[in-house]
């Protein structure tokens, strides 16, 4: 039996890789009482430059201890890039869809994602936990 001959390489780890291989950054955050006070911003993950986002996906888990916290998912550039101003956080649940301008977002540099209070929340919820994941290529 003769072998095949292997003509490839295995894509490397990070922004590293072969383009429009297939990539997913993402991470779990536990937040502070601070982060759910009326803009504040917490960076709870960052992409690297030439990333090009394709989908969101992850939960957020119960940040308000009341009914009143709003949401946002984006950049320094635009706090509201990715998901606009959401009540997820007031029970848990899902990220809200990817609103669709971002689908295909080119990053032109490496960029923290922040995760913004819109509407500050009556007081920490019981499960203050953000896990967020970016799905996308580097191109």
């Amino acid at each position: 039996m003769i072998m095949a001959r292997t003509a490839y390489r295995q894509p490397q780890a990070g922004s590293q890789g072969f383009a429009r291989t297939k990539k997913v950054f993402g991470n779990t955050v536990a937040l502070i009482a601070a982060d759910v006070v009326l803009n504040a911003q917490t960076a709870v993950l960052r992409v690297p430059k030439g990333f090009v986002l394709q989908s969101l996906g992850g939960t957020i888990g119960d940040l308000d201890s009341g009914a009143t916290l709003t949401v946002a998912l984006g950049d320094a550039g635009n706090n509201a890039r990715f998901f606009a101003a959401n009540a997820v956080g007031q029970a848990g649940g899902a990220v809200p869809a990817l609103l669709a301008g971002a689908v295909l977002y080119e990053f032109t540099e490496d960029t923290d994602i922040l995760l913004t209070a819109a509407v500050a929340a009556v007081g920490l919820g019981p499960t203050p936990t953000a896990t967020i994941l970016m799905e996308g290529y580097i191109r």
